[in-house]
C-alpha cells in the first residue's frame, strides 16, 4: 500500500461526501486506502460512508473522542507507506497525492508534506500556516496589548512572520523547522510515525499538531509545504460547531498543555502572566463601565470566574500532561 488517507469526522457529512468524492476522482493509479473514523456524528455521517462509499474504511465511535484518539485509530489499522492526514473539509486537487509522495520520496529529510492550502474561491489561504508558538507569539499575537504594538508600532510584520504570511503566494517550496501548515492536509512518512510516536491524546483538539511537529524537528526532520500540490481547505468545519466559550476553553487549554509538556516550570508561569494581560484588558474595559452605572460589580467578579474557569480546564477525555522540565531548568526558559 502506497498511502493510507486518514479522516476523523464529527458532523461534517456533506464536506465528507464531498472530500470522498475528491479522492475518488483524484487518486487515479496509486495503491490507497481510506479510513475514516466518525466521532459519533448525528448528521448520518456513517451512514451516507456506508452508503455512498462501500470502499471506505469506516470506524463509527460511538462517543466524541477527539481529533488525536480518531486518528491515532484509524492509523492503527492502516498500512501504507505514507500516511495522508486530511480533515473532511479539504478537497484535493488534480495531483495533489502524487505531487507530495513524490516530493516525499525526493527529500529524505522531509517529515512532514502540506500542499498550498486555496480557499474555495482559489486564492491563497495562509491562515492555517504557522510556527510552533512561542512566548513571541503568545504576547504579539493573542493579547490585547501585544496586537496594539504590532499594529502601530511594527505594521503587523510579526503577526505576518508568526503566520507565514512573508512568503506571500509561494512558488517554491517552503522549508520549516519551525512549523508549518496545520494538520487540514499533511503527508507523512510511516517510518517517522514508527520512530517518534504519532498523536498525544493528551491534546485531544488543539496543538496535537504542534507537540507532533515539535517531536518531528526534534529528531532532525523538517516540515515543507509545496506549490506544485494544491488542495482546496474550506476551514472550521468541525471546530465552527464549539460556542466560543467552549472554543476558548479547549484552545487556551491545548496551549498551556503544550508549554507544560515541552518547556520549563518559568516558562509556563509568564504564559500563564501573559494570559492574563486578557482578563486585565477586560476587567479594564468593565469597570469604565460599573464606574459608569452601566454594570454592576459582580459582572467584574464574573469575569475573574470565567478566567479562573478558563484555565483549570481539562478535557474529560484528555489527562494533563506532566510538567516535562522543573523549576530548577531555568535555562530552559529561552529554549
Amino acid at each position: 500500500m502506497e498511502v493510507s488517507l486518514l479522516i476523523v469526522n464529527w458532523n461534517t457529512r456533506d464536506w465528507l461526501r464531498q472530500c470522498l468524492g475528491s479522492i475518488r476522482e483524484t487518486a487515479g493509479g496509486i495503491p490507497h486506502e481510506v479510513i475514516v473514523v466518525d466521532n459519533a456524528s448525528e448528521d448520518g455521517s456513517a451512514e451516507m460512508v456506508r452508503e455512498e462509499y462501500p470502499d471506505v474504511r469506516l470506524h463509527a465511535s460511538s462517543e466524541n473522542e477527539g481529533f488525536a484518539k480518531g486518528i491515532n485509530r484509524a492509523y492503527a489499522i492502516s498500512s501504507g507507506r505514507y500516511v495522508l492526514v486530511m480533515n473532511p473539509d479539504i478537497t484535493l486537487l488534480e495531483g495533489t497525492i502524487e505531487g507530495l509522495i513524490r516530493f516525499a520520496d525526493a527529500h529524505p529529510d522531509a517529515g512532514m508534506i502540506s500542499p498550498k492550502l486555496l480557499n474555495p474561491d482559489r486564492t491563497l489561504q495562509q491562515k492555517y500556516y504557522g510556527r510552533i508558538p512561542t512566548l513571541l507569539t503568545l504576547f504579539f499575537l493573542y493579547t490585547p496589548l501585544g496586537i496594539y504594538l504590532d499594529s502601530r508600532m511594527f505594521g503587523n510584520r510579526i503577526r505576518k512572520r508568526e503566520r507565514y504570511e512573508i512568503y506571500g503566494d509561494f512558488q517554491e517550496p517552503l522549508c520549516f523547522a519551525d512549523g508549518g501548515a496545520a494538520f487540514c492536509c499533511t503527508l507523512i512518512p510511516r517510518r517517522l510515525i514508527e520512530q517518534n510516536g504519532f498523536m498525544d491524546e493528551r491534546f485531544p483538539v488543539f496543538f496535537n499538531d504542534g507537540d507532533f511537529g515539535f517531536r518531528v524537528f526534534r529528531s532532525g526532520y523538517k516540515a515543507y509545504i509545496i506549490p506544485e500540490a494544491q488542495a482546496c481547505h474550506y476551514g472550521g468545519a468541525s471546530i465552527e460547531q464549539l460556542d466560543q466559550i467552549k472554543y476558548n476553553k479547549e484552545y487556551i487549554y491545548g496551549m498551556r498543555a503544550f508549554y507544560r509538556k515541552h518547556r520549563s516550570w518559568l516558562y509556563c508561569r509568564t504564559v500563564d502572566s501573559l494570559l492574563s494581560l486578557n482578563l486585565l484588558y477586560d476587567l479594564s474595559k468593565e469597570g469604565r463601565s460599573v464606574l459608569r452605572g452601566e454594570k454592576r460589580f459582580r459582572d467584574l467578579l464574573s469575569l475573574v470566574r470565567r478566567f479562573r474557569e478558563l484555565l483549570s480546564y481539562c478535557p474529560p477525555s484528555a489527562a494533563r500532561p506532566k510538567q516535562g522540565r522543573t523549576r530548577k531548568d531555568l535555562f530552559a526558559f529561552f529554549a
